[in-house]
């Protein structure tokens, strides 16, 4: 299947303070990525808002061998990777100067009407646009499951400059939060190594969200549950690794 690639150098505004590539950039420049290819195919973000349609993102599994650091350039890349009735596939790769991929990403996607919020069938000729093959059986993704206790909770509301075209909590801003939960110290002293994250209901505007953690530090293993009152909004795993 088609490959498309963009460079990007990476500035420390796309920076922690170890000059790390942020998460929540780390998100954008793939969503940069796959809608200047989906654009060039007639299926990016404005073609879709014509038609009253958006894509959203139901599952991200990271497979992280390092985060670039500022001054970097780095070649992001990404494909349709299957279909199905439902469910759109897409995966993301990030390579090194050397051509070293330091990151993998496999992702499984929607088509929301945005009007109805009700998923809509894939369309078999867009599909076949991108060079996008039907599976007979679905990926595998991790199944997240909420705890019976976190440690720490904290309070996010949603902001308007927090929102995307879909009219709810951009799918980065998830990962700003699950970041937030984890002490500075120990976000100093270790490196992302996995994710699993799932998002299973909309963050609207106005609206408080909790952001919950749980930590196993013998295992080097974060939990975290996005929650609004009782509803379950996503749920994530990290893993990680001492410096």
């Amino acid at each position: 299947m088609a490959i498309y690639r963009q460079e990007k150098l990476i500035n420390y505004s796309d920076t922690d303070e170890n000059g790390t590539l942020k998460l929540p950039s780390l998100v954008n420049f793939m969503m940069e990525t796959s809608n200047k290819q989906l654009s060039a195919g007639g299926a990016g973000i404005s073609d879709f808002l014509k038609k009253g349609l958006g894509w959203v993102v139901v599952d991200y599994e990271f497979d992280i061998r390092r985060l670039p650091k500022a001054g970097e350039k780095i070649t992001f890349t990404t494909n349709a990777s299957g279909y199905n009735r439902f469910f759109e596939y897409r995966d993301f790769g990030a390579f090194d100067e050397d051509d070293n991929q330091i990151i993998d990403v496999k992702s499984q996607w929607v088509i929301l009407d945005l009007k109805k919020r009700k998923i809509v069938e894939a369309n078999e000729d867009l599909m076949k646009a991108f060079d996008n093959q039907k599976l007979s059986k679905m990926p595998h993704f991790k199944r997240l499951r909420k705890l019976s206790q976190y440690d720490t909770e904290n309070p996010y509301r949603v902001r308007y400059y927090d929102l995307d075209t879909n009219h709810h909590l951009t799918n980065s801003r998830y990962f700003d939060w699950i970041i937030d939960s984890l002490d500075r110290d120990f976000l100093n002293s270790h490196e992302l190594t996995a994710i699993n994250i799932t998002f299973k209901k909309e963050v609207k505007y106005g609206q408080i969200a909790q952001s919950k953690l749980k930590l196993d530090q013998d295992n080097l293993i974060s939990y975290h549950l996005i929650s609004h009152e009782s509803d379950i909004c996503a749920l994530a795993e990290l893993k990680w690794k001492n410096k």
